[in-house]
């Protein structure tokens, strides 16, 4: 999707989605920098938002010094090295990309073997990554980070929110922990999982998301 990229264009684009489909509330669930995104369309559509499940994310405080030092412990001087050398290529081949992908998302799995081989399946599969996208999100999120919007977020929260998070995630459990306490919801933290945690805990993850839909659609009437 070409750009320019922001927050509030993203959040206008769900707001679009939704009437599309004539949607008046929904059920969100969020992954990642889709929690990033629930959280902030909710800030200003509280009124369209039935309940929310935030999946790993979205993440506050200083988490990512923790996050690079764990990747760091899961990847050997030579992935690390090889890395570097891949990201500062101004270009790259499509070998190079897959390479540099696989090598970038490996360490977000508890198991390293079988995290190598999601990584390089996802590094053939989710392409192209919109870079310049990720680049134009992550400044805005520097500059205007949710950290400093979680007193009203919680203010305009549904009465269901819960967090779920891998304990193995390299990015600490501890922000997500944290995020449950400042916005006064539960966190389910998912044992022997990462960052994609229905890969590694799949029936795990499949029951706790059947009993959170059914009892947000059955709370709003619907079932």
């Amino acid at each position: 999707m070409a750009g320019p990229h922001s927050f509030a264009r993203h959040v206008d684009d769900l707001a679009e989605l939704l009437d599309a489909w004539d949607v008046p509330k929904a059920v969100l669930i969020g992954h990642s920098y889709g929690t990033d995104l629930g959280s902030r369309f909710c800030l200003r559509h509280s009124d369209r938002v039935a309940a929310m499940l935030l999946m790993c994310g979205p993440f506050v405080g200083d988490w990512r010094t923790g996050d690079r030092a764990e990747r760091g412990r899961r990847m050997s001087a030579a992935q690390q090295e090889r890395l570097r050398e891949l990201q500062e290529l101004p270009h790259r081949t499509e070998e190079q990309e897959v390479e540099l992908l696989t090598l970038a998302w490996f360490t977000d799995h508890a198991d390293p073997e079988r995290g190598w081989l999601w990584a390089a399946q996802g590094a053939l599969r989710r392409r192209p990554v919109n870079w310049s996208m990720n680049g134009e999100l992550g400044k805005e999120g520097h500059a205007d980070p949710l950290d400093g919007h979680l007193g009203d977020l919680r203010a305009r929260l549904p009465a269901r929110v819960e967090v779920l998070g891998g304990v193995d995630d390299p990015r600490p459990v501890s922000a997500l922990e944290s995020l449950a306490l400042r916005l006064a919801v539960p966190l389910t933290r998912i044992e022997g999982a990462g960052h994609e945690p229905w890969l590694e805990q799949p029936d795990t993850v499949r029951v706790h998301l059947r009993r959170f839909v059914r009892g947000a659609v059955g709370a709003q009437g619907f079932a």
